[in-house]
């Protein structure tokens, strides 16, 4: 592996067509945090520092890599059904979108599209080059099941990015660092065993998605062991993160990966609005350390942002993880 600090390069897809105004929330509407605005002083940070990579094109077939074709139907017509306003269900588990948080509109399956292709872009700007790739890209992916979307996320982008190296005959293991379960990736590959799916998330007795992130949902059949989560505490602050990464590390090095993806969720910061850990700048250089290690051991890896609701926090949290990542 070479030296990461010279082999880092980033690709952004930010949809700034793409803002949705509201979700319903315990019976109310209110103001949807899931915004261009939310990344973008990250996206100047990057452009300001490292080299950034286009976008490619990828068929719409990749898709269906990861999600059921009726699924991806779905959010197609009805996004080109709804000229105006957005699309909320009202209650959980009625609708192929699973909850009232994730609105539909007009521009949502091509932002969803787009940014699915900007995280194969970075997939294979890693597989050709060896270069470490981060994907600033939203609307964000993992909470994105087979044939149901919701917590922001139509298209599970990390998930497609999986089956994609899948194709390829690779062994894949992400690590998924957002503050939320990634129930979308779990539900993907939970009777996978090429791709080992490891999470570390508020606890899900308590935080979204509620039903799924418990530490004894492991996978099914021949996947059995290869779905590790490592539910954490409200107000978790390093001391405790800094054990369950090290968990994440062992179990992703047994595993004994051909490539790896980083979920990269930036509302783990104490200063999220959403989140509800106590991480601080320091401790994201931490855990930047910690991932430059997975991927020198591994030789591949490709970082994907997930959430992250205040800017400046995201900035503070993405600047002290790549500091740590190129140490």
């Amino acid at each position: 592996m070479k030296n990461l600090k010279n082999d880092l390069v980033f690709c952004a897809q930010l949809n700034e067509q793409f803002v949705p105004t509201k979700e319903i929330d315990n019976g109310k509407f209110v103001r949807n945090p899931e915004r261009p605005s939310r990344l973008s002083l990250v996206n100047k940070f990057l452009k300001a520092h490292f080299q950034e990579i286009s976008v490619l094109d990828f068929p719409e077939s990749v898709l269906m890599l990861a999600h059921e074709e009726s699924y991806v139907s779905y959010i197609k017509k009805k996004s080109l059904d709804l000229i105006e306003g957005e699309y909320i269900p009202e209650v959980f588990f009625v609708d192929p979108i699973f909850d009232t948080g994730t609105p539909i509109k007009h521009e949502t399956y091509d932002a969803a599209f787009q940014s699915v292709q900007a995280t194969l872009t970075g997939i294979e700007h890693t597989l050709k080059t060896k270069n470490v790739s981060y994907v600033l890209t939203r609307p964000p992916g993992h909470h994105a099941m087979k044939r149901y979307g919701g917590g922001y996320c139509y298209f599970n982008n990390v998930g497609i990015a999986a089956r994609y190296l899948e194709d390829k005959g690779m062994r894949v293991a992400i690590l998924d660092i957002d503050f939320h379960h990634g129930n979308g990736t779990q539900d993907i590959f939970y009777d996978d065993p090429n791709v080992l799916y490891v999470s570390i998330h508020g606890d899900p007795k308590i935080f979204y998605p509620w039903y799924s992130g418990y530490a004894n949902e492991t996978g099914i059949g021949k996947a059995e062991g290869t779905n590790y989560n490592i539910p954490l505490p409200s107000g978790a602050d390093f001391s405790l993160y800094k054990t369950a990464l090290e968990s994440a590390y062992n179990k992703i090095i047994g595993y004994k990966p051909d490539f790896f993806i980083l979920s990269f969720g930036t509302d783990t910061h104490i200063n999220d609005p959403v989140g509800k850990f106590s991480l601080i700048d320091s401790d994201y250089k931490e855990i930047g350390i910690k991932i430059s290690k997975i991927i020198e051991k591994v030789g591949l890896g490709t970082i994907v942002h997930e959430g992250g609701y205040n800017q400046k926090a995201n900035l503070s949290a993405v600047k002290n993880f790549i500091d740590g990542l190129l140490s």
